[in-house]
């Protein structure tokens, strides 16, 4: 009967002993954005300008420390091997990130990504011209 009991309290302490030993998902893991992305398209007030394809352009999405959150960190390079980075915040209501560079220069982009296809598209207004990018995801 010692025994039984023992066993019985033992399988107890070690049933509320288990500690979750995997990280807990970001916030941001639903939204696709995390990885390297690479200009594919570009389309000026509703024209694609020319027909040759886009490219050197990308833009990095990394987590940061706090899973919690909906801001991440952003790596953009231009064809001219120009690095800009900063943070990025998503707003999963308006379906908008925030881009605010380390010089303070912030803009705001209405984004949608296809998982399927591997395309984040990304929409936004600089003075009065509309910006249609899509982006192809690398890794």
């Amino acid at each position: 009967m010692k025994k039984l009991l023992i066993v019985l309290l033992l399988s107890c302490l070690m049933a509320f002993q288990c500690e979750d030993d995997y990280p807990a998902p970001d916030n941001l893991d639903a939204t696709g954005l995390f990885g390297s992305w690479e200009i594919q398209e570009e389309i000026i007030n509703g024209n694609i300008l020319d027909m040759i394809p886009r490219c050197c352009e990308f833009l990095r999405f990394d987590k940061d420390g706090d899973v919690t959150d909906n801001i991440g960190h952003l790596t953009y390079t231009d064809s001219q091997g120009l690095v800009n980075d900063g943070t990025f915040e998503v707003d999963t209501v308006a379906v908008t990130i925030t881009f605010i560079y380390d010089d303070n220069d912030t803009t705001i982009f209405d984004f949608s990504v296809d998982s399927t296809s591997g395309i984040l598209t990304i929409n936004f207004t600089e003075g009065n011209v509309n910006y249609t990018q899509d982006w192809v995801k690398i890794n």
